[in-house]
């Protein structure tokens, strides 16, 4: 089996693919506090209550956004898989890491590596000419060329960020979690604020994608991902702003990655 690990600023995404299949997926809080013990307990507690035997991890790749947990991730996972998978940790962002895709931007180092990761398996499931939004804890826009090559993106406030900033910066208005809505004009102050929220991130995307379109000259095949995807995915789909839901696609390029090393 192998062991995929996306660590985020909000959460940690883990995945287990037996062959080509992803067997299970589990999401724990990125919590700058837990110790490396920690965070071996919780993950083996995941293995425990879903029956794997962690001694058949036979290989793991870990992405980070998140450096302060990179280590500790990693240290946590070496104790409870065998000792010869150990020396076969890939950590993306290693120099001796090999991503296989052609960076366009002017500082290669900026660009997030779970961004990285997403391009790379967009391209091998979809082929070029990309556009993948990725609801996270900021949204992200990367796009692809037809070649595969990482050409740049849009970073925005995540959903989760913007509400937060409206409960926080405001003396009146409640904490709401995101729902889809059929209404634009809320009848309620939660209505006003999810239609804000949902409506106005439509609208944000469905325009930024035609300007992409607009600057590229080209007509793309757009993705979304990300823990927040769901919510919006039967809009998305059923009016073709979006052609493809991927909520694994991040786990599904680390595997890529992965096997190409």
């Amino acid at each position: 089996m192998l062991l995929t690990v996306d660590i985020g600023n909000t959460n940690i995404v883990i995945g287990l693919f037996e062959k080509n299949l992803l067997k299970h997926k589990w999401r724990i809080i990125s919590d700058y506090k837990k110790t490396v013990d920690d965070y071996a307990v919780d993950i083996i507690e995941l293995c425990l209550t879903n029956k794997v035997d962690c001694l058949n991890i036979n290989g793991c790749v870990i992405a980070s956004v998140v450096p302060i947990l990179t280590a500790r991730i990693h240290e946590a996972i070496k104790k409870f898989i065998s000792e010869t998978v150990t020396k076969k940790i890939l950590i993306i962002g290693d120099e001796s890491t090999k991503l296989g895709i052609e960076i366009k931007i002017k500082n290669k180092n900026e660009v997030g590596h779970d961004r990285l990761i997403n391009s790379i398996a967009g391209f091998n499931k979809f082929g070029g000419n990309l556009i993948i939004v990725d609801f996270g804890t900021a949204t992200t826009f990367d796009i692809v060329g037809q070649n595969g090559e990482y050409l740049g993106g849009i970073i925005a406030p995540g959903i989760n960020l913007s509400l937060k900033a409206l409960h926080d910066m405001t003396a009146q208005l409640p904490k709401i979690s995101i729902k889809a809505q059929k209404n634009v004009i809320g009848k309620s102050t939660v209505e006003a604020m999810n239609s804000g929220v949902y409506h106005g991130y439509i609208a944000m995307v469905e325009g930024l994608i035609n300007k992409i379109e607009n600057e590229l000259q080209v007509k793309t095949t757009r993705i979304i991902t990300g823990g927040l995807a769901e919510i919006f995915k039967e809009y998305f789909i059923e009016s073709n702003i979006i052609q493809h839901y991927q909520p694994d696609l991040t786990l599904e390029g680390l595997k890529i990655v992965f096997e190409k090393n």
